[in-house]
């Protein structure tokens, strides 16, 4: 895990894992500190499907005083694009942890935007310069401010966003009815990304947990039949355990239902997780951390 450094002193603690460096079938790689945890699998059965390298996935997570930024990446045609597409975001963590009682929706739509912007600029003129083939990934991120009572959130791309309720499992990154498109497509400018995209904020109100996984764990013939409801076994599995332990048990159940369902398919995909466990309400003010 690395600390933050003095360009970006809010975020206190950030966690990256990346596809270039979990290339073992049936591994799975877990980090966890406070409220957060990642994990990363290159799947639990070979790949179908063409691809370029083993594990194209990265998952990563960011601590800061205000709360919690969460995010996994897909990648296509490559690790590459994934791997920098958190880079860049990790990058921006103490901006995005903000304090201050500006986290509104406009504040969000603004900011989300200039960073997809700011991901696509640098994935683009990579390709320009002749890196390593057409690298592109899918983004999901989520921003969790308790002490705001705000949930924001931004999807390009087939990866899920999952809100955990008492009494439902709502994956909010399915909002998109636009064609599905990936940072690093050099077509596809900002505001064609913003167009077939997600940018929204939602109340954390009584949210459980946030969990977002890329697409290894619902892909058809691959992944569960029904993503919510195994989100929400891997949930209940977590909850007899100590507050301080969940984040990483529920980061390692979702990857294993995943790995799993590629053994019965007899089909693998990479699969990426990153969680947040929330308190109740009536603590929301406490450090998230």
């Amino acid at each position: 895990m690395a600390e933050a450094g003095p360009e970006d002193s809010t975020a206190s603690a950030i966690a990256i894992l990346r596809g270039s460096e979990s290339p073992n079938i049936g591994g799975v790689s877990v980090v966890s500190e406070g409220s957060a945890a990642i994990s990363l699998s290159r799947g639990g059965f070979k790949k179908r499907y063409s691809h370029t390298d083993p594990n194209e996935d990265a998952a990563a997570f960011a601590l800061g005083e205000a709360g919690v930024l969460l995010a996994v990446a897909d990648g296509h045609n490559g690790c590459d694009a994934a791997e920098m597409t958190l880079d860049e975001l990790v990058s921006r963590a103490g901006r995005l942890l903000t304090r201050g009682g500006n986290a509104t929706g406009e504040w969000w739509a603004e900011v989300a935007l200039e960073t997809l912007g700011a991901i696509q600029t640098r994935l683009v003129s990579r390709i320009e310069q002749g890196v390593r083939g057409h690298s592109r990934t899918t983004l999901a991120l989520a921003l969790i401010l308790p002490s705001e009572d705000l949930l924001a959130f931004a999807s390009v791309g087939d990866s899920h966003i999952f809100r955990v309720c008492p009494n439902e499992v709502v994956d909010l990154g399915s909002q998109s009815a636009g064609r599905l498109c990936f940072l690093g497509n050099p077509a596809d400018d900002l505001t064609e990304l913003a167009r077939n995209g997600v940018v929204a904020v939602e109340p954390i109100a009584d949210t459980r947990a946030v969990i977002l996984a890329t697409d290894g764990i619902s892909e058809a013939g691959i992944g569960v039949d029904v993503p919510e409801f195994t989100i929400a076994e891997c949930v209940a599995g977590a909850d007899h355990l100590a507050p301080e332990l969940r984040p990483l048990e529920l980061a390692r159940n979702v990857c294993e239902a995943a790995l799993a369902a590629h053994r019965r398919h007899r089909a693998g995909d990479n699969i990426a997780t990153a969680v947040s466990c929330l308190l109740p309400r009536k603590n929301a003010a406490a450090d998230t951390r």
